[in-house]
């Protein structure tokens, strides 16, 4: 029988991530602590790496950041290796379950060889930062399984930004950010090919609304199964298998490489 692992979440990471929406959908593996959590969820601002750092050493087996800003986590990573916790990233739309599965990986995988354009348009909320949500919006590309070189900003204002970069085979790519109360918080990814494209629309991880993955090749049309999970429930998921399996996710490795580009973007 497995043992639920116990929980313990701050206010803002509870109101950023629907912790205890989460932990009481997974009974078998979760449950709430008292004052000896075996899990620590966080909220992502400012200073999140030295606050995942110190419930590594405080002894947490796993931590759960919730929407992190764009930090260096090279010694949160180490003190992580050295003490044996998973780390577990929880992005609200990179998160999302539709992104771990092998088929969509695939199409999208087969649209980038053959690439001509890249299109990607991420909306927020208005009074949303731009640099968060270029940083969100930047994390689902990456999570697209796309390489972003020569990335630079030609727009940036209160209400949004636009980036421009190349892919590895030489095709532009164009990332828009626009803040607005028309659209829920969703993310758009779409390349475009020589004879057709692939394209994925990431919702708003405030309730499980699907992914949807659509790709078109010569052959025809396919649409991707539909999954109702929400991105902050499939990383608990993810933190739990992690943990059972002593396979650490590598989460950090991938956040800084999203750092280095967020970096990059402000010079």
């Amino acid at each position: 029988m497995t043992t639920p692992l116990l929980v313990q979440a701050g206010p803002d990471a509870e109101r950023a991530g629907a912790v205890g929406a989460v932990v009481a959908s997974l009974p078998v593996s979760f449950a709430p602590a008292g004052s000896q959590p075996d899990v620590v969820a966080l909220a992502g601002a400012a200073g999140w790496t030295a606050r995942a750092t110190k419930a590594v050493r405080a002894g947490a087996r796993g931590v759960v950041v919730v929407d992190p800003v764009a930090e260096d986590p090279a010694a949160l990573a180490a003190a992580a290796a050295e003490a044996g916790t998973a780390v577990v990233l929880d992005h609200g739309w990179a998160g999302n379950p539709a992104l771990a599965e092998s088929a969509a990986w695939n199409a999208i995988a087969g649209a980038l060889a053959d690439a001509v354009l890249l299109d990607s348009v991420a909306w927020g909320a208005p009074g949303t930062d731009t640099e968060v949500l270029l940083t969100r919006h930047l994390a689902a590309v990456l999570a697209c399984g796309v390489e972003l070189v020569g990335l630079r900003v030609i727009q940036r204002s209160a209400n949004g930004y636009t980036v421009i970069g190349i892919l590895p085979g030489g095709a532009p790519a164009a990332l828009q950010g626009i803040t607005t109360s028309a659209v829920p918080a969703t993310a758009t990814v779409s390349v475009l090919t020589s004879s057709g494209r692939a394209d994925i629309t990431l919702p708003d991880a405030s309730a499980g609304w699907p992914a949807e993955v659509r790709s078109v090749t010569s052959a025809g049309a396919t649409t991707f199964p539909t999954i109702y999970e929400s991105a902050h429930r499939h990383s608990w998921r993810r933190l739990r298998a992690a943990l059972d399996s002593g396979v650490p996710e590598v989460d950090l490795e991938r956040f800084a490489t999203l750092t280095a580009l967020v970096r990059q973007l402000r010079d």
